[in-house]
């Protein structure tokens, strides 16, 4: 009766998230955050602006540098690595490197917050899906299958110093425990086992249908909820759905992850 009450819970959102493109590279749409007039993505360890026209330049097995073409002032460029040698190098990718020059090259770093939001973008990543297949949403221990009573779930949270979680009955007359970004259901006071978790968004990080399909690949299905019209993502994973809602069409923010035995 639970799974029953339980599969009307199914509800999905979406947001449209702005990706704009640096300026000297190629018009796509890359995975991360907006950072000034380009996009930070993971693997990235700073930028670079052109203050003045300068060479870019290919590094030889010999270890000379070799002078590809120029860059042009104004624009911008993604920084992979440092080398110290020939008077610091930034790695802008494809073995090619500019020369470290205050006058001519401005070096900038990511802030505290835009390196967090890029590990909250590598949240979503094919271990999600592994530990999907196994019952257990990523970033907490407790398996949505029906056997872990909801003391486990206290106990685990009391470790990480999160003793008081919200309580609230949904309209399908299960309970939902919400510990921060989680949350888990049991059918109190009928049985106290958890049958389904939550990870709630906080829209700290755009998130839409898109950037998940990137991260995730296409679901089993997706589309309009038939209960509230807004958008869901389905993935199969061994017994269980994780089930991606957002807070409006294809293109609006991410709202929840759900995993769900079936």
């Amino acid at each position: 009766m639970l799974k029953k009450s339980l599969s009307i819970f199914i509800i999905s959102l979406l947001v449209f998230s702005s990706f704009n493109v640096h300026k000297g590279e190629a018009a796509s749409a890359p995975i991360g955050v907006k950072w000034g007039n380009s996009i930070l993505i993971p693997g990235q360890i700073g930028k670079v602006t052109i203050l003045q026209d300068t060479n870019l330049y290919q590094l030889n097995s010999n270890g000379e540098l070799t002078v590809s073409r120029k860059l042009l002032k104004g624009n911008e460029y993604r920084v992979y690595s440092y080398l110290s040698s020939h008077g610091g190098l930034y790695g802008v990718g494809g073995g090619m490197y500019v020369k470290k020059s205050p006058a001519q090259v401005k070096y900038e770093t990511p802030s505290s917050t835009k390196k967090r939001q890029i590990q909250r973008i590598l949240f979503f990543d094919q271990q999600l899906l592994t530990l999907a297949e196994q019952g257990i949403l990523k970033g907490q221990p407790i398996a949505a299958d029906g056997t872990h009573d909801i003391k486990e779930v206290y106990e685990h949270f009391k470790k990480i110093g999160n003793t008081v979680p919200k309580l609230e009955s949904t309209h399908t007359g299960s309970l939902a425990h919400t510990f921060k970004m989680y949350t888990y259901y049991t059918s109190y006071p009928y049985d106290n086992n958890v049958q389904v978790i939550d990870w709630n968004d906080d829209n700290f990080v755009p998130i839409t249908p898109y950037v998940i399909r990137e991260l995730l690949g296409n679901p089993e299905s997706e589309g309009k909820s038939e209960i509230d019209g807004k958008w869901t993502m389905r993935y199969k994973t061994g017994d269980y759905n994780v089930y991606v809602g957002f807070r409006g069409d294809n293109g609006s923010q991410l709202n929840y992850l759900r995993l769900k035995k079936y």
